[in-house]
């Protein structure tokens, strides 16, 4: 496993929050990987070093999530302000520019860093997230907040992650959803639960009807995707996913037009970034970006 440094900073107001630093002596921007709405910095174990074989990569723990403090204000738990921690960190450690890696809300962060910091984002790679995404993905997302997590054992996690997503992650391995578990949860007064504030879903909840909507009721983010139209962008969709669309993605291709767009087979929402393909193109997208 490619060397990483654990280290903490502190937000704007105040809170510890965490990183990983996989340092590199190119002089090639950095990457800064931002994880999902429930996850953490482990999600990008394997493609951080990969990445980090040519230049410097941080992997980031959202407040109230991960080894991140929890916040003692749950309305704190958005994306605005998720954002000014992903630029803090960008400032803390003195980054003109940074790719940004998101996937899911991750990617919701790198359009808001390129809307709120124009010419910090040399470049955006989004995992499954796009410019509008469909209810049906929504109210799946929603449905794991109303519940949170809780299981007896990690055997008995691990059997969860893959009954509930099979059918979209076909082809997966028993092995690989033990890794993913171990990646997503923790241990917590003898369970297994999210790894997150337990006030986090409920903050979340409280806010999922503040989006803009289509009529369809698809959240409509093309106001923040437009500040990506002169940022060199990747987009990767999960061939299965519920919340990015087909029609989605060939819509945001249409709008803009030096879009580089994958396709991962056999993943849902949202691809693990092991997959040939998607290591593929982000090492495609990664060379065109000094």
């Amino acid at each position: 496993m490619t060397s990483f440094e654990e280290r903490h900073y502190r937000s704007k107001d105040g809170l510890s929050l965490f990183y990983r630093d996989y340092p590199h002596a190119s002089s090639l921007t950095p990457v800064l990987c931002i994880p999902g709405l429930t996850r953490n910095s482990r999600d990008f174990d394997f493609i951080a070093g990969h990445i980090a074989q040519t230049r410097r990569v941080l992997t980031a723990d959202l407040r109230g999530r991960g080894r991140s403090a929890h916040d003692p204000n749950p309305r704190n738990y958005s994306v605005p302000v998720e954002t000014s921690d992903m630029l803090q960190l960008v400032a803390t450690l003195d980054l003109p520019k940074v790719i940004v890696l998101g996937t899911s809300r991750g990617g919701v962060i790198a359009m808001m860093m390129a809307t709120f910091s124009p010419g910090r984002v040399a470049g955006a790679i989004l995992n499954d997230m796009g410019a509008e995404l469909e209810a049906a993905g929504l109210e799946r997302i929603y449905a794991v907040m109303r519940t949170p997590p809780s299981f007896a054992s990690w055997e008995e996690a691990t059997e969860a992650l893959e009954r509930n997503n099979r059918d979209h992650f076909p082809n997966v391995s028993q092995e690989r959803w033990r890794e993913f578990a171990r990646a997503l949860y923790r241990e917590d007064a003898g369970r297994i639960a999210g790894n997150y504030d337990p006030n986090f879903p409920r903050a979340i909840l409280e806010g999922s009807g503040t989006n803009p909507r289509t009529d369809s009721g698809a959240a409509d983010l093309w106001k923040w995707f437009g500040a990506l139209q002169n940022v060199p962008t990747l987009l990767l969709r999960g061939e299965n996913s519920e919340l990015l669309s087909a029609q989605a993605a060939l819509r945001m291709k249409a709008e803009k037009n030096d879009l580089a767009a994958v396709t991962v087979k056999d993943r849902g929402h949202v691809p693990f970034l092991d997959e040939p393909e998607a290591v593929e193109a982000i090492d495609a997208f990664l060379a065109g970006i000094q």
